[in-house]
């Protein structure tokens, strides 16, 4: 996550997540995913090698979330 351009919140979303979902989830800031060259609206997030732009702290939980339904039972 770029924390740079306001992804530093989305520390928290860690919080939000089940003792089983965080088994499954590794959240870690990055100062740069170098995107804010280009057209794509900052903060950024990159989930499983796909960068996310314009993304918020609660589009981020749910995208994170409906990615577990396929993990966790």
């Amino acid at each position: 996550m770029c924390y740079v351009m306001g992804g530093a919140q989305w520390m928290e979303i860690e919080d939000l997540l089940s003792e089983e979902e965080k088994q499954y989830v590794e959240i870690s800031l990055s100062p740069c995913l170098q995107q804010c060259n280009g057209t794509a609206n900052p903060p950024f997030a990159e989930l499983n090698g796909e960068i996310i732009s314009g993304v918020s702290k609660q589009t981020l939980l749910q995208i994170i979330k409906e990615e577990l339904k396929n993990v966790v039972r």
